[in-house]
Protein backbone atom coordinates (compact mmCIF):
# COMPACT_ATOMS: atom_id res chain seq x y z
CA UNK A 1 0.00 0.00 0.00
CA UNK A 2 1.39 3.30 -1.40
CA UNK A 3 1.48 6.06 1.88
CA UNK A 4 0.43 9.90 0.56
CA UNK A 5 3.01 12.31 1.57
CA UNK A 6 2.09 15.99 1.61
CA UNK A 7 4.16 18.28 -0.97
CA UNK A 8 6.31 20.30 1.14
CA UNK A 9 7.78 23.17 -0.77
CA UNK A 10 10.78 23.84 2.14
CA UNK A 11 11.43 20.20 2.11
CA UNK A 12 12.18 20.28 -1.52
CA UNK A 13 14.76 23.67 -1.44
CA UNK A 14 16.58 21.39 1.50
CA UNK A 15 16.95 18.71 -1.05
CA UNK A 16 18.54 21.25 -3.89
CA UNK A 17 20.88 22.61 -1.44
CA UNK A 18 22.26 19.90 0.00
CA UNK A 19 22.69 18.15 -3.82
CA UNK A 20 24.30 22.15 -5.05
CA UNK A 21 26.39 21.63 -2.10
CA UNK A 22 27.96 18.20 -3.04
CA UNK A 23 31.69 18.51 -4.24
CA UNK A 24 32.26 19.08 -8.16
CA UNK A 25 32.97 15.86 -9.74
CA UNK A 26 35.19 15.30 -12.99
CA UNK A 27 31.72 14.86 -15.05
CA UNK A 28 30.14 18.34 -13.97
CA UNK A 29 33.73 20.38 -14.74
CA UNK A 30 32.85 21.55 -18.47
CA UNK A 31 36.09 21.88 -20.99
CA UNK A 32 33.99 24.42 -23.17
CA UNK A 33 35.83 27.72 -23.69
CA UNK A 34 33.93 30.60 -23.39
CA UNK A 35 34.43 33.99 -23.08
CA UNK A 36 34.68 35.71 -19.52
CA UNK A 37 34.61 39.68 -18.30
CA UNK A 38 37.79 40.50 -16.88
CA UNK A 39 37.10 43.04 -13.52
CA UNK A 40 38.39 46.42 -14.85
CA UNK A 41 38.92 49.36 -12.23
CA UNK A 42 39.04 52.99 -13.92
CA UNK A 43 40.29 56.29 -12.26
CA UNK A 44 40.47 59.77 -14.49
CA UNK A 45 41.72 62.93 -13.28
CA UNK A 46 42.36 65.96 -15.36
CA UNK A 47 45.00 64.84 -17.65
CA UNK A 48 44.53 61.28 -17.92
CA UNK A 49 42.05 57.98 -17.79
CA UNK A 50 43.94 55.19 -16.14
CA UNK A 51 42.43 51.64 -16.87
CA UNK A 52 43.27 48.62 -14.53
CA UNK A 53 42.73 45.10 -15.06
CA UNK A 54 43.56 42.32 -13.79
CA UNK A 55 45.10 39.42 -15.59
CA UNK A 56 46.43 37.04 -13.07
CA UNK A 57 48.58 34.12 -14.76
CA UNK A 58 49.05 35.34 -18.36
CA UNK A 59 52.54 36.25 -20.55
CA UNK A 60 52.22 39.61 -22.18
CA UNK A 61 51.98 37.84 -25.61
CA UNK A 62 48.35 36.41 -24.44
CA UNK A 63 47.26 40.31 -23.83
CA UNK A 64 45.89 42.45 -27.08
CA UNK A 65 45.06 45.67 -26.31
CA UNK A 66 43.34 48.13 -29.03
CA UNK A 67 41.50 51.57 -29.04
CA UNK A 68 39.74 52.60 -31.83
CA UNK A 69 36.89 55.70 -32.17
CA UNK A 70 36.89 55.79 -28.09
CA UNK A 71 36.75 52.46 -27.93
CA UNK A 72 39.02 50.35 -25.38
CA UNK A 73 39.24 46.82 -26.25
CA UNK A 74 41.30 44.49 -23.65
CA UNK A 75 41.52 40.45 -24.94
CA UNK A 76 43.37 37.76 -23.42
CA UNK A 77 43.56 33.75 -23.96
CA UNK A 78 45.04 30.97 -22.38
CA UNK A 79 44.82 27.35 -23.69
CA UNK A 80 45.57 24.42 -21.72
CA UNK A 81 48.40 22.69 -21.91
CA UNK A 82 48.12 18.54 -23.05
CA UNK A 83 49.22 17.33 -19.54
CA UNK A 84 46.49 19.25 -17.91
CA UNK A 85 43.90 18.31 -19.58
CA UNK A 86 45.27 14.45 -19.23
CA UNK A 87 44.25 14.77 -15.31
CA UNK A 88 41.04 14.24 -13.14
CA UNK A 89 40.37 17.59 -11.69
CA UNK A 90 37.92 17.52 -8.78
CA UNK A 91 36.96 20.80 -8.78
CA UNK A 92 38.53 23.06 -11.71
CA UNK A 93 37.64 27.16 -10.98
CA UNK A 94 41.15 28.27 -13.02
CA UNK A 95 39.62 27.18 -16.38
CA UNK A 96 41.32 28.35 -19.74
CA UNK A 97 39.45 29.85 -22.46
CA UNK A 98 39.01 33.54 -23.65
CA UNK A 99 38.83 37.23 -21.43
CA UNK A 100 37.41 39.70 -23.07
CA UNK A 101 36.49 43.36 -22.00
CA UNK A 102 35.31 46.68 -24.22
CA UNK A 103 34.66 49.74 -22.78
CA UNK A 104 33.32 53.04 -24.48
CA UNK A 105 35.92 55.83 -23.52
CA UNK A 106 34.09 58.53 -26.30
CA UNK A 107 35.94 60.25 -27.84
CA UNK A 108 37.68 62.83 -24.95
CA UNK A 109 40.82 60.31 -25.69
CA UNK A 110 43.48 60.28 -27.33
CA UNK A 111 44.94 57.41 -28.83
CA UNK A 112 48.18 58.04 -30.00
CA UNK A 113 50.18 58.53 -26.21
CA UNK A 114 48.30 55.32 -24.74
CA UNK A 115 50.85 53.61 -22.66
CA UNK A 116 50.79 49.62 -21.05
CA UNK A 117 52.31 48.21 -18.26
CA UNK A 118 51.36 45.06 -17.53
CA UNK A 119 53.05 44.17 -13.59
CA UNK A 120 52.09 41.39 -11.07
CA UNK A 121 49.25 40.27 -12.82
CA UNK A 122 47.42 43.53 -13.54
CA UNK A 123 47.36 45.76 -16.68
CA UNK A 124 47.72 49.05 -16.24
CA UNK A 125 46.76 51.47 -19.57
CA UNK A 126 46.89 55.28 -19.20
CA UNK A 127 45.10 57.02 -21.95
CA UNK A 128 45.72 60.78 -22.00
CA UNK A 129 42.66 63.07 -22.78
CA UNK A 130 42.09 65.57 -25.75
CA UNK A 131 43.16 69.42 -25.19
CA UNK A 132 39.33 70.04 -25.91
CA UNK A 133 37.99 68.19 -23.36
CA UNK A 134 40.35 69.12 -20.24
CA UNK A 135 38.88 71.28 -18.02
CA UNK A 136 39.70 74.81 -18.83
CA UNK A 137 39.78 77.55 -16.11
CA UNK A 138 37.99 80.55 -17.08
CA UNK A 139 39.42 84.22 -15.48
CA UNK A 140 37.01 86.48 -13.83
CA UNK A 141 37.40 90.11 -14.58
CA UNK A 142 36.65 92.61 -12.39
CA UNK A 143 35.08 96.12 -13.64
Amino acid sequence: MATIQLWDPFRELLRMDAALARPWRHSAVSSMPRARTLPVDVREDEHVLEVSASLPGFSKDDIDVSLEDGRLTIRAETSTDEEAESRRYLMRERGCGAFYRSLNLSDRVDGTGVTACYTDGVLTLTIPKREESKPKRIEIAVA
